[in-house]
């Protein structure tokens, strides 16, 4: 008995047992086989091919901006998350002016910095400095007419109400502004994964080889989709008619999303049909990301987002503005077999990430 035999038989006799109950706010994908790719689309999704996966959960929606700023709380990450996800969230900004009123006992009007000579120190006053200016400066588009409340203590920002008003109307909003490794960390924390290519089509497209989530026919009305760049992103799950035949929301629209594998454009010619649990390309050497470049400013220079082979991170799903004002392009770029890339140091406005993980 072959290897790729034993383990269709292993993933069959798993989808036949009672289904186990999904963690909250996750969906159960049971084991089985569905046909990945589109020999209708681009050059790097052909030939569809079949593909066998275990059984997993995967999150129904999208991570949150709560849901983001309670794992930098937690792990007191504030200095070494690589993308600016505050800009998009009033209460992280607040947190980080709390934290620099704290370490430099000043309001940030009111900040002179102090003559360091020691290098480690300097370098770090000089860190925190752009990013307490980039906090105010977010702040300040983020409350719009109220924009002068940027201007004082993070106590009084967080008793004023139209600050209270802002931190609940974004806390369900997809966090965006978060490089790979950055969705990679929250995932890790929560106990979770990111999905892999595999895991995140077969969970908007279901196993009938459907093109959209909820079937084979575009509708705008099914999707955050096909607007302005401007409009942006929503809340989480509001389009409950664009579910995916196993519950997931806004697979189609709304914010692309991180994925695991590493982004190959002939990978699809090297997968067999029957293919089990394909993982993407090797990447980088030993498939990791370069360590972090405490040097880098990651505030104000964006690493060059290459297009060199193997320096890629998978992105899943289109986004509110994907192809608009191009005919034909928003339909084609909501797909779930779409598939898109992003070098895994970039953050973007239009990318997030959902989680996955292992079903027992």
């Amino acid at each position: 008995m072959t290897t790729r035999v034993l383990a269709f038989l292993l993933l069959t006799l798993a989808a036949g047992a009672a289904d186990p109950v999904p963690p909250a706010g996750m969906a159960y994908v049971p084991a089985g086989e569905f046909t990945m790719g589109s020999d209708e689309g681009n050059f790097d999704e052909r030939p569809a091919h079949r593909v066998q996966l275990s059984a997993y959960f995967i999150d129904r929606h999208e991570v949150t901006v709560d849901e983001y700023n309670a794992f930098i709380r937690a792990t007191d990450r504030f200095d070494v998350i690589e993308g600016p996800w505050f800009r998009i969230s009033t209460a992280a900004c607040v947190d980080l002016l709390a934290r620099y009123e704290q370490r430099y006992g000043s309001v940030f009007a009111d900040f002179r910095p102090p003559m360091l000579t020691e290098r480690a120190a300097a370098e770090r006053l000089t860190r925190d400095a752009l990013q307490w200016k980039a906090a105010v400066a977010a702040l300040r588009v983020l409350l719009g007419a109220d924009r002068a409340l940027a201007d004082g203590t993070a106590a009084g920002l967080v008793a004023a109400p139209a600050v209270q008003a802002r931190i609940k109307a974004e806390g369900r909003l997809p966090v965006t502004f978060v490089t790979w490794r950055d969705a990679s960390a929250y995932a890790r924390w929560a106990g979770k994964r990111l999905p892999t290519e595999a895991e995140w089509e077969k969970a908007a497209r279901g196993p009938d080889r459907r093109v959209y989530p909820w079937g084979n026919e575009w509708d705008p009305a099914r999707a955050r989709a096909g607007l302005d760049v401007d409009a942006g992103p929503v809340a989480v799950g509001q389009f409950s008619q664009g579910a995916s035949p196993y519950g997931c929301l806004d697979m189609a629209g709304n914010v692309w999303e991180w994925c695991e594998d590493w982004f190959g454009e002939s990978y699809y010619q090297e997968c067999a049909d029957g293919i089990v649990n394909p993982r993407g390309p090797v990447g980088l050497a030993n498939g990791e990301l370069p360590a972090p470049d405490p040097k880098a400013n990651h505030l104000q220079n964006a690493r060059k987002q290459g297009r060199e082979p193997d320096t890629r991170k998978i992105v899943r799903g289109g986004c509110w503005a994907a192809g608009a004002g191009m005919i034909g392009q928003t339909e084609f770029n909501n797909r779930s077999a779409r598939r898109l890339w992003s070098n895994p140091d970039y953050w973007s406005q239009d990318t997030g990430f959902r989680c996955a993980q292992d079903a027992p």
